[in-house]
């Protein structure tokens, strides 16, 4: 039997909801991370013909910048994109069991939701533009235009 050459691909996408709020830690090195879950809602219809909602916690990961960044303008409930790819960690539990979790190591995160505006508004009208010095000659028409 031939090798079967798959592609190496591991990419991940999900949109919901961010459960708790967001906690910005740094490694003893110095490096920003950023542990959470994202709440992703599903709906189906049951043997009874009835919709039901199923709702799945996904645990992200967000590394330097993207943790920092995210930390500042996300919070629980906020909804988001997450773009990343999957990885397993292993542990041990304070039970002293060998345990596996999987978690979305996230290569971007996007807010999905409109940032109140009112805070940038300004509070005055911005100032018109200057009048040109020079007016249109009266004897202007549009026969003049070249085009």
């Amino acid at each position: 039997m031939a090798d079967l050459k798959l592609p190496r691909l591991n990419k991940a996408f999900i949109a919901g909801r961010i459960t708790h709020d967001l906690e910005l830690k740094y490694t003893p090195s110095g490096k920003a991370v950023l542990r959470f879950n994202v709440a992703v809602d599903r709906n189906y219809k049951d043997e009874s013909d009835q919709w039901q909602k199923s709702t799945s916690f996904i645990d992200v990961v967000a590394w330097t910048y993207l943790a920092e960044n995210l930390s500042n303008k996300a919070r629980k409930g906020s909804a988001v994109l997450v773009e990343g790819r999957i990885e397993t960690r292993t542990y041990v539990d304070s039970n002293n069991v060998n345990r596996k979790s999987f978690e979305i190591i996230a290569d971007s995160v996007q807010t999905l939701e409109w940032q109140d505006r009112t805070a940038e508004v300004p509070n005055e009208e911005p100032p018109l533009p200057p009048e040109p010095d020079e007016k249109p000659a009266d004897d202007a028409t549009n026969d003049d235009v070249p085009f």
